[in-house]
């Protein structure tokens, strides 16, 4: 039974020996006032004074800090077999023990930042933004005790497995980092290795998950997404809710069962040794592995001797934490065999593709739409929807097309590819992406069957499925540059027009013919903001370019028709290692090197475009309001170039 006496002392004497930290942690919210209110001054308008008042994550960084150590030094007994003695022999229960411990610190915490919030609020009130800052300031609040706890209740966890002060500092870091860094970044590190169709915007169930097996990590993600978003989603306040309540109980249980000689030691529950020496044994030598594979020039031999290697250091480095003795290296020699058939087998996996990863293509009955991309039309510009992807003949005929990408990619590569990211949209609900790369004559083949439908493109392309109301802006950027000042009706007639021609044009065209110029638009959002998009017009596009002359725009110029009067040329020279720069100024020469002149915005167009893009060029030329230039690409080479000069 606990008296009422014993229990307040009990909480006296825990308040002493986190007298200290408590200290630390006043002491650093209130420079956290200081720094907010001294940057207010310089804020020029209100919104900046809000953002100082809402969730910060350097501050959030300092609150797991301050955290672990009120955790330490709350639970430092622990580790002290005389102190353990002390609080043994006490008319306390050890629940009430644990309760006092953690209770204690968390409300000396949520006081004081309840002050500096409310100090912060004061001070945002003599800007006149007192009202707009109180959902910052709560959110603040709310956040950063949130931190505070599930950092407090995982560095208890540490101290309360482990013996030994430096042992849960480690432990501590394992429990915060293991799933969302240790694992969670080995996939892709391994796939990205071994699996060419690998993409590093594959993200799959387990790795969703393991973002979600740290508490501290999900405190510090949700306060990221409160700031940045201003909203967490109620599944993660949840996944957060549920891992504090998980903490505390398990930590309670395991405080309960904590043998009180176990003070000094390593670990307080030898049992658990093998699991998580096991668990940080396999990925260590998974990531030494790598190291040495990549060293040694992707050498089979360096990853088999790698893996080893780092299995042998580290099941010999956590024995001797154990045991606190340097012949330790050699015990458990079966635990040490386990974890490197263990690593062992992995690394085969991942090596020989035992899985098929790079092989795999969908049923055709289990995949509900297919997204294909390929990577030199998805840059800049290409604003499509995505999600919805091809159904019907067009996912049968791409997933046609895929399979025959992964039956010839088993053949001789090629030194020219072309690659494309594709993402199966499974019936099940699950998204499966992959990143394949394709010998060029292959690649054209296909796509000029894909982007001869017009499902293909409107998959692609934003202005096939956007409504035309939502542009506010459209300019012409070109030889010279037009604002198209179009009403709602000629807005609709220049797009259908631009896309009746737009759905002719094959995949062969489009890589080889090179645009006169972009049609830029601005699109706004529901949420007030604006985004762009961009789309090329060919010289092909006789009624586009028609549609626009009629209506008094010069779309239609080219380089040629432009009154030149010189042409600087300029290329880097390996001999020298500096450019060398020419001028062309005589009109014969002119004449004979503007008709393969083009914008040089034009050299991204395409991978397959044949602009020199590393040949600079500069255009004089003569226009109504004196002389102006612009900067050109050619198809030119660098020799023949020369020889223009000469």
């Amino acid at each position: 039974m606990t008296l009422k006496s014993s229990y307040s002392n009990l909480n006296k004497e825990n308040r002493k020996r986190v007298l200290g930290i408590n200290l630390v942690i006043v002491l650093a919210l209130f420079v956290k006032v200081v720094v907010v209110i001294m940057a207010m001054k310089d804020c020029e308008t209100n919104n900046e004074i809000v953002k100082l008042v809402a969730p910060n994550m350097p501050v959030a960084g300092v609150i797991v800090a301050l955290a672990a150590g009120s955790a330490a030094a709350s639970f430092c007994y622990l580790y002290s077999r005389k102190q353990m003695d002390f609080y043994g022999s006490l008319p306390v229960k050890r629940t009430e023990l644990f309760r006092s411990a953690v209770q204690n610190s968390i409300l000396t915490f949520l006081a004081a930042l309840v002050v500096e919030e409310a100090v912060e609020l004061c001070a945002a009130a003599g800007y006149k933004v007192f009202a707009s800052s109180i959902a910052a300031a709560t959110s603040s609040a709310f956040w950063y005790f949130m931190v505070f706890v599930t950092t407090y209740l995982t560095m208890t966890l540490a101290m309360i497995m482990t013996g030994n002060i430096i042992v849960g500092m480690l432990g501590f870091g394992v429990f915060a980092s293991y799933f969302p860094l240790v694992l969670y970044m080995l996939y892709p590190l391994y796939a990205g290795t071994f699996f060419t169709t690998y993409t590093e915007n594959a993200t799959g169930i387990c790795s969703a998950v393991m973002k979600h097996l740290s508490p501290v990590y999900v405190a510090l993600a949700d306060t990221w997404y409160a700031r940045v978003e201003r909203k967490v989603e109620l599944m993660q306040l949840l996944i957060l809710a549920v891992w504090i309540i998980a903490l505390y109980i398990l930590c309670k249980v395991l405080y309960n069962r904590r043998p009180a000689e176990s003070a000094g030691r390593a670990m307080a529950f030898p049992k658990a040794n093998t699991v998580i020496k096991l668990l940080l044994t396999i990925p260590a030598s998974l990531y030494v592995g790598i190291m040495f594979y990549e060293l040694g020039g992707n050498a089979g031999f360096w990853l088999v001797f790698g893996v080893i290697f780092g299995a042998l250091i580290v099941h010999a480095v956590i024995e001797c934490i154990y045991e606190f003795d340097i012949r330790a290296i050699f015990h458990h020699k079966q635990h040490l065999a386990v974890a490197l058939f263990a690593s062992l087998f992995i690394t085969l996996i991942f090596s020989k593709d035992l899985f098929g990863y790079d092989r795999y293509v969908p049923k055709v009955s289990a995949v509900e739409s297919v997204d294909v991309r390929p990577s030199d039309i998805s840059g800049i510009g290409i604003c499509g929807k995505t999600g919805e992807g091809l159904t019907g003949k067009e996912k049968n005929l791409a997933l046609k097309l895929i399979s025959e990408v992964v039956k010839d990619n088993d053949k001789k590569e090629a030194s020219d590819k072309i690659y494309i990211d594709v993402k199966y949209c499974m019936k099940n609900g699950s998204n499966k992406l992959r990143a394949y790369s394709i010998q060029s004559k292959k690649a054209k083949e296909i796509f000029d069957k894909l982007y001869a439908t017009r499902a293909f493109k409107s998959n692609i392309y934003n202005i096939y499925t956007g409504d035309y109301n939502d542009i506010i802006e459209v300019s012409y950027s070109g030889v010279e540059p037009e604002y198209l000042n179009f009403t709602k009706e000629e807005k609709k007639e220049f797009f259908d027009r631009y896309l009746s021609e737009f759905d002719q044009l094959t995949y062969t065209e489009r890589v080889k013919e090179i645009p006169i110029g972009t049609i830029d638009l601005t699109i706004g959002e529901e949420n007030g903001d604006t985004v762009g998009d961009m789309y090329y017009l060919y010289p092909s596009f006789k009624k586009t370019i028609a549609y626009l002359k009629e209506k008094g725009y010069a779309v239609d110029k080219r380089i040629k028709d432009l009154d030149i009067t010189s042409i600087e040329v300029s290329f880097f020279d390996e001999e020298k290692e500096e450019d060398d720069t020419y001028t062309i100024s005589d009109k014969k020469s002119i004449n004979r090197m503007k008709n393969r002149l083009y914008l040089y915005s034009m050299t991204s167009v395409s991978e397959t475009t044949a602009l020199n893009s590393y040949i600079n060029i500069q255009v004089n030329y003569k226009s109504k309001n004196g002389v102006k230039s612009i900067d050109c690409a050619t198809s030119y080479t660098e020799e023949e170039i020369k020889k223009l000069i000469d």
